[in-house]
């Protein structure tokens, strides 16, 4: 994962993490963050590896639970990570405490980059904001995609939907979502309609505006060689390969955000379920957009890391058994202490953002 900073970030972005990041040394089986410990640091792993572990309540209810459930260890270990990693990245993204607790397998060495500062650098110079994003939202992706094989192999339920265009529209400004409307379109879809398959490349960026659509992850094994191949397959030739649905999606939901990134084949299989609208913004026009429009970029990248961060936070909360804890996309309780309260000014965010949906929803005439 070294490689995905140093192709993302340029030599001067590089310089000033260098000069603003302090060097820490963490010993073997040293915890770097505590679960629920709010962070003041976004971590980049230089040598090293952490494991990462999720705590199951581990109050009398907590313990009970475990009973219940026929599981008496309280820690479930859900990634391993390695030079390059970064590990944080909620510290400067705004969103809640730890979800994790990171704890050294080894003797290890981090760069330490202090929320305050990389704000400050951030809001200052937009190249480096963009690139940055980028980077960040790759890493996740790839994070990601590790937790995706570890909820199938625990053939857990489906994921709750994250409700992502208010969290996109509240980073964005009007400037960015008029942009969108003047060069997407609308599509139709039927049922049934295969939108993107698995190991395909991705054309287009999709916000769902009618209808419901399934989410669909591999469970075979598959290389980027082979994937490579598939897409010169005649479609009739094309043979069938196991998938589970893991979530349906429907309207403020986004899809297709990989068509962002240069390495764009789907990691998914999209199907309609039933009619839907799609608002369809097409790969090539948002790659020379985000490339033109440093700001753009940085906002666009920055919602992406939010969006992927919300979605491994939820996937760990399936994962761990969580009874207390907030998904992004679920109504918010007044009456109700969560353990990873996202911060006010995001939940701010996202009540902008469904206004700037519903304004654009009336630009489109679509009830």
């Amino acid at each position: 994962m070294t490689e995905v900073l140093l192709e993302q970030l340029n030599n001067q972005d590089l310089q000033w993490i260098k000069n603003n990041a302090q060097r820490q040394q963490v010993r073997a089986r040293e915890s770097l963050i505590q679960q629920k410990e709010k962070i003041d640091c976004l971590y980049l792993i230089i040598q090293g590896e952490f494991v990462a572990t999720i705590s199951k309540n581990s109050g009398v209810l907590g313990q009970a639970f475990a009973a219940l459930e026929d599981d008496s260890d309280l820690q479930q270990e859900i990634a391993r990570l390695s030079s390059g990693e970064i590990i944080g990245e909620m510290s400067f993204l705004d969103i809640s405490p730890a979800a994790t607790t990171f704890t050294a397998v080894r003797d290890s060495t981090v760069l330490a980059i202090p929320s305050q500062k990389l704000r400050s650098q951030i809001g200052q110079d937009l190249g480096f904001a963009s690139r940055f994003y980028r980077a960040i939202a790759l890493l996740l992706g790839e994070r990601f995609q590790r937790l995706v094989s570890l909820y199938l192999h625990r053939r857990l339920g489906q994921i709750n939907p994250l409700q992502d265009v208010p969290m996109l529209f509240g980073e964005l400004k009007d400037s960015d979502v008029d942009w969108m409307l003047h060069q997407g379109y609308l599509q139709e879809f039927p049922p049934g309609r295969v939108i993107a398959k698995v190991g395909r490349p991705v054309e287009n960026l999709y916000i769902i505006l009618q209808g419901s659509l399934s989410l669909a992850v591999s469970e075979q094994k598959t290389n980027q060689l082979s994937s490579i191949f598939a897409v010169l397959e005649e479609e009739g030739e094309e043979q069938e390969e196991l998938s589970r649905e893991i979530a349906k999606l429907t309207r403020g939901e986004i899809v297709g955000e990989v068509a962002a990134f240069d390495s764009y084949l789907s990691n998914v299989t999209l199907t309609v379920i039933e009619y839907a609208l799609l608002l369809t913004i097409p790969r090539q026009k948002l790659l020379i957009k985000l490339q033109q429009d440093p700001g753009m970029a940085a906002r666009f990248y920055r919602v992406v890391a939010i969006i992927l961060s919300g979605r491994i936070q939820g996937m760990i909360s399936r994962l761990g058994f969580g009874k207390g804890s907030y998904q992004f996309g679920q109504t918010l309780s007044v009456d109700r202490e969560y353990e990873d309260e996202i911060d006010l000014s995001v939940m701010d965010n996202i009540t902008l953002g469904g206004a700037r949906f519903d304004w654009m929803l009336r630009r489109l005439q679509v009830s």
